[in-house]
């Protein structure tokens, strides 16, 4: 058995190498293509295509337990953010589980950095999709809310505005627009009848469409799939005059963006339009700018917000630049990222780095990674979420 110095030198010695070839790939490992804007690198509904299809990934893997049994689901849990930071590091730390159950299989998948981005946005998405809601508390949220008063569902209820249960039959983005484009007509009777506009807390939104859908998941089979990209394009559309996006756009609402908080599901999107339409609806004529939204544009719209949290985690380049020293980077690549005899400069030269191209890189040469750890009887390091985006910035970072 070696000593615990040795073993630390071993380990030590390991990591840095794990480290190098990591780094060295990244070097190769860019961005794809110009095509994509710079809040939209994943599209969920080719990643879902990829995930069940083509890349066999169910075969071991379940979404929402729709899959193998394998390994584990990987949307049974809510992780935090940044999303693409738990997604790429989640990968990273049970790398050598994963390699061990595929080393030598023929049909081990090889994905493109626009394939990983696309199932890292599908996985994503599944993670944060609207989870079945309560008839019961629906019910309650129909009365309490004051739905009652004008709306029917199932005949039960007022006659002086539509049957709600035919609006949910069209799934939640019918629902969401329906909700987005008759606030305007709804305003002043509505906060005249309850003093009030009523605003939706937590499960509300996801729990009264659970009740007015008879119990019909939020996301039918029928729903229409959003487009990230032509979301983008809605949004500078009908949103810009007055939202920004990282300071792109205008000031008159919310700024949007990785840094804020953002709604995931159909459901919340819902509310949060909900709650914030006499606010916007009051900008919007005083702008002339209250945008009437169709189906489809509503489905690529909410997409699209929802996109802007799992592109890329935004980090500090000067914790980044402590995240690179205290890992052990520098020993080989030199404190700023500028290289040494021992290893390449890796710091951005053309394109950023990204954490898609960490990601590929590591399910491209992760086997020989592991195998190598193994080897020298190491154990596999560990990141943090928060790692990640930290370290792509100190790696982007133009002055030195």
């Amino acid at each position: 058995m070696p000593s615990g110095r040795k073993q630390l030198l071993l380990w030590i010695a390991a990591a840095l190498a794990a480290t190098a070839t990591l780094a060295t790939i990244l070097v190769r490992e860019r961005r794809p293509d110009a095509r994509h804007s710079l809040y939209v690198v994943g599209d969920p509904q080719r990643g879902s295509a990829l995930f069940y299809g083509e890349k066999r990934c169910s075969i071991c893997h379940s979404v929402n337990g729709s899959g193998g049994r394998i390994a584990p689901d990987l949307a049974a849990s809510r992780r935090g953010m940044p999303a693409m930071g738990w997604l790429a590091t989640a990968m990273w730390n049970h790398a050598p589980g994963m390699f061990r159950r595929i080393r030598g299989s023929q049909a081990y998948p090889q994905l493109d950095s626009q394939e990983m981005a696309d199932i890292l946005a599908f996985l994503f998405r599944a993670a944060n999709s609207d989870r079945p809601g309560d008839l019961s508390a629906g019910e309650n949220v129909f009365k309490q809310k004051g739905c009652v008063r004008c709306h029917s569902v199932r005949s039960s209820g007022g006659h002086s505005a539509p049957e709600l249960s035919v609006v949910a039959a069209g799934g939640a983005n019918a629902w969401m627009t329906a909700m987005w484009n008759h606030a305007q007509s709804m305003l002043d009777p509505v906060t005249g009848a309850l003093g009030k506009w009523p605003q939706f807390e937590e499960n509300d939104m996801n729990n009264l469409l659970a009740y007015v859908g008879g119990g019909a998941a939020a996301e039918s089979r029928n729903e229409i799939a959003g487009s990230a990209e032509l979301g983008w394009a809605v949004f500078q559309k009908r949103c810009i005059q007055c939202h920004s996006v990282r300071g792109n756009g205008g000031k008159l609402g919310p700024e949007l963006g990785p840094e804020h908080e953002l709604p995931l599901s159909a459901t919340q999107f819902a509310g949060v339009l909900w709650n914030h339409a006499p606010a916007m609806l009051r900008l919007g004529r005083e702008t002339g700018a209250a945008p009437v939204l169709e189906k489809t544009e509503m489905a690529d719209l909410a997409t699209f917000v929802a996109s802007l949290r799992y592109v890329e985690p935004t980090g500090s380049p000067f914790v980044g630049e402590h995240v690179f020293n205290v890992r052990g980077c520098a020993r080989c690549h030199g404190s700023s990222a500028e290289g040494t005899q021992l290893g390449p400069a890796i710091h951005v030269r053309g394109d950023a780095y990204t954490a898609v191209s960490l990601t590929t890189a590591l399910w491209k040469h992760g086997p020989k990674m592991v195998d190598r750890a193994e080897e020298l009887g190491i154990p596999w390091p560990t990141l943090e979420a928060n790692d990640l985006g930290d370290l792509v910035s100190f790696l982007n970072r133009t002055e030195r």
